[in-house]
């Protein structure tokens, strides 16, 4: 692994190329999903899975000055989108519109491991830029929910983020966990994220069914 110095070199990391796949091809399929709910059409479809499964990605990649973002440089991405679209459009035309009979709150569920992924992945890769520990939080939350905020700016909805409390707030609670495991307790970063990512999902999954929220002014 090399880091960013001077000469602008970027970062190379397995692991953090293998989480942000994961996470892609997870916010690529409910993204999809999301595509045939709102009856978009099967370009419709690829354009959103591929915008709401790499957008986070892209403007963390932007914020840490890396270009081109990391989702333009390999084709893995791409294709993952590409395959979630497909898996998805396939299991339609065999069953009828699955977006429309997939319980929503598994799709809600499912979403949360693709945040976890994703949030995950800007942490580390803000850790391994050496920035201070509310940067990388801010940039893990950033590439968590960047995606699924360009999402619903695409289906005309507000974004979640804005209004599920539960959503930003688990991602910059597992970030700030990573931070803390890593620069305070010493733990090693595979180990620091996969807690950190326990965390995210445990948090989200129960403020969908807890309905938890935030106060509001009304």
């Amino acid at each position: 692994m090399t880091g960013s110095g001077p000469s602008g070199s970027r970062i190379r990391d397995g692991v953090l190329t293998a989480v942000d796949l994961a996470a892609t091809f997870v916010l690529a399929t409910e993204c999809a999903l999301a595509g045939v709910r709102a009856d978009f059409d099967l370009f419709g479809i690829l354009v959103l899975a591929f915008v709401g499964s790499v957008g986070g990605a892209v403007i963390r990649d932007i914020l840490l000055g890396e270009h081109p973002p990391a989702p333009f440089r390999d084709w893995r991405y791409a294709a993952l989108a590409l395959a979630a679209t497909v898996a998805v459009v396939a299991a339609s035309l065999a069953l009828g519109r699955v977006g429309d009979f997939t319980p929503p709150l598994a799709v809600d569920i499912f979403e949360a491991v693709g945040l976890s992924l994703a949030a995950v992945a800007g942490a580390r890769k803000s850790i391994d830029y050496k920035l201070n520990g509310a940067s990388i939080t801010i940039i893990a939350t950033v590439n968590g929910c960047g995606g699924g905020i360009l999402r619903d700016v695409l289906c005309a909805q507000v974004p979640r983020v804005l209004h599920e409390d539960f959503y930003a707030t688990a991602a910059l609670a597992g970030a700030a966990l990573m931070v803390v495991l890593m620069r305070q307790f010493k733990f090693r970063k595979d180990a620091a994220g996969v807690i950190a990512g326990i965390m995210i999902f445990a948090l989200r999954t129960a403020a969908l069914l807890g309905a938890w929220r935030l106060p509001h002014l009304r």
